[in-house]
């Protein structure tokens, strides 16, 4: 081991120790957070849960994964009894969001819409202990005969904030019509408006969305999965227009309804002044409030000004020795790996154009096992972690998701599995060797995901180092380097990233050749795999192109994957007895309804 990685990886055991001006730095937005993990297996009934819940091995003592309060699908309030508690408002710290605004399906995409969950419910909810999908505004939910469109039973008698009335198909028709606008800034606008061809109205409580394709991101992106289609009315809509942030937001039908808001430092909501169709808050306000610094949110947290905040893995001790608690999402989402980039085809998504870079030493496998085989994940899994993250024997695919293949994980220590004597052989098989050093370029990025990738990263350099690789450093800031990938610039580069992105959007941006920014190594028959995998709502056919298209990212060494990471959040038990949430869903934080009060 090097003297600089010694160096790195007791710096990093010894951050969670340090007090709250040692914390890691998140200031910094250097990736683009995406739609979050799907449930194992996105059938679209409402009857069937398809989710598995995550192993019990990966909670600790100090970061529990917890159920979710009890809710039956009546549509009674009652769902669940209210307690007192010791503060009429509930504050939680999060970062700013990049974008602010009031129109979910407009204004920005997740996980900007952090903002707004608060105020609104979806046709399909994902429940936050299973990541499974359940009923929300929608009863039930089917696949059409054709096998092109979906049909969607609406719950009766949900009122909207403000007196703006019953829920209808209209709203579901006004949400449609937002999403699809040709100047939303929503990430899946472009999809709505060529995969729906029209949303049919069956009548108040039934509605239809025909499709010109089997897009199955379709359901996904109507859940509450990856941020969008939060149900506003449509007859408030028409009333007051388009909302702005010196209004008040288009009327939902979530426990919370809008209080106040001020740009840039908080948004407030207070619990509806009657029985909810669903579930009743047990705070009678809730505060968002703007953070960026993780520094600034434990302290506030510490202080009592903040009740909730997430923060950083080495300001855990801190928090828990000042009486904190972490507590845990339920489901497998957020995970992080390196990303090769070199092997872009001279015609974007044309494997027929051949290579832009043939010469990148990426494009030999040899060198891609190799740079696998040099990593220790469980020294850096101490080291960044604290033991917790779960190693990922696939970059993208886990146990609980559709595709899984136990091979995978029993075949890992050959293929993948840190060995540097094996490491130096592939090397060595392909010429590289102290006179012949193969050379490559890792980039230096501050992740606002978790703290200490750069030092993470530069351990791995020192991992590289050991088995006679030359790493370059390199370090862009983020618009540059997106701008230069998207150009197909990086000829021979590794990135490390962090992503909750579901099975298909991985699919698309990270094991395909789709995406323009795609960083892996791009290989035509994973291509050919992942259009089957997007191009049917049934799930055992989307499963078995999702297994094949695994097996293949598996055999070639596409990428470097590295671990599962806990989605966790710091809570002042004195306040806030729990909060349960999937961790699985862009954003990161939501259920904010099953945030409860302890006792007064």
């Amino acid at each position: 081991m090097t003297s600089m990685r010694v160096f790195l990886i007791l710096a990093a055991l010894l951050l969670s120790l340090a007090a709250i001006a040692a914390c890691g730095g998140d200031d910094e937005e250097t990736t683009t957070a995406e739609p979050a993990a799907a449930p194992t297996a996105p059938a679209v009934t409402g009857q069937e849960p398809t989710g598995g819940a995550i192993s019990s091995d990966t909670s600790t003592a100090m970061a529990e994964p917890t159920a979710a309060p009890a809710m039956t699908d009546s549509g009674s309030g009652d769902a669940m009894a209210m307690v007192e508690p010791k503060v009429d408002r509930v504050v939680f710290a999060q970062r700013t969001p990049g974008t602010e605004g009031w129109d979910p399906n407009f204004d920005f995409s997740s996980p900007p819409s952090v903002q707004v969950r608060a105020l609104y419910d979806y046709l399909v909810e994902i429940n936050p202990t299973t990541g499974a999908f359940e009923p929300m505004l929608a009863t039930e939910w089917s696949i059409e005969p054709n096998g092109l469109g979906i049909r969607y039973k609406l719950r009766e008698g949900v009122q909207f904030h403000y007196d703006w009335g019953e829920f209808t198909a209209k709203d579901v028709e006004h949400t449609l019509w937002s999403m699809s606008r040709e100047d939303s800034l929503h990430s899946s606008s472009g999809m709505f408006r060529t995969v729906v061809e029209n949303l049919e109205i069956v009548n108040d409580h039934e509605v239809v969305f025909h499709l010109a394709s089997a897009n199955p991101n379709i359901p996904n992106a109507i859940s509450q999965l990856q941020g969008g289609w939060e149900i506003s009315s449509k007859d408030h809509y028409d009333s007051a227009g388009q909302p702005t942030l010196d209004e008040p937001p288009t009327a939902g039908t979530g426990p919370y309804q809008y209080q106040s808001r001020e740009q840039g430092l908080q948004a407030v909501y207070e619990r509806v002044p009657f029985d909810h169709w669903r579930i009743n808050v047990d705070f009678p306000e809730l505060e968002l409030r703007w953070m960026d610094e993780a520094s600034t949110r434990l302290a506030s947290l510490i202080a009592g000004e903040v009740h909730i905040a997430p923060i950083t893995a080495d300001q855990e001790a801190t928090a828990i020795s000042n009486g904190m608690r972490m507590v845990q999402g339920n489901v497998p989402g957020f995970r992080t790996f390196f990303n090769f980039q070199g092997s872009w085809w001279t015609e974007h998504r044309n494997p027929e154009s051949g290579r832009k870079f043939p010469d990148s030493p990426l494009l030999d496998q040899n060198v891609r096992a190799a740079l696998s085989k040099a990593i220790n994940r469980e020294e850096l899994n101490t080291a960044f972690f604290g033991g917790e993250a779960q190693k990922a024997h696939s970059a993208h695919f886990h146990p609980t998701r559709l595709g899984w293949n136990e091979a995978w994980e029993q075949n890992f220590g050959d293929k993948y599995d840190f060995d540097p004597a094996a490491a130096r052989d592939l090397l060595a098989a392909s010429g590289y060797n102290e006179n012949n050093p193969l050379e490559t370029n890792l980039h230096l990025i501050n992740l606002t995901t978790y703290a200490g990738s750069e030092d993470l990263i530069e351990s791995v350099q020192g991992y590289y180092q050991d088995i006679g690789v030359k790493a370059n450093l390199v370090v862009l800031d983020a618009a540059t380097r997106s701008a230069q990938a998207r150009a197909h610039e990086f000829d021979n580069h590794i990135g490390l990233v962090s992503t909750s992105s579901d099975l298909l959007l991985a699919g698309r941006v990270y094991m395909s050749s789709q995406h323009p920014t795609a960083g892996n190594f791009q290989d035509p028959r994973i291509n050919a795999e992942y259009e089957k995998a997007a191009s049917t709502l049934d799930p055992v056919e989307q499963d078995t192109a999702m297994r094949t298209m695994g097996d293949l990212v598996y055999e070639v060494n596409q990428s470097i994957p590295l671990f599962w990471v806990p989605t966790k959040i710091a809570i002042n038990p004195d306040i806030v007895s729990g909060y349960v949430f999937s961790g699985n869903i862009s954003g990161n934080w939501t259920h904010y309804y099953n945030i409860t009060a302890t006792p007064k």
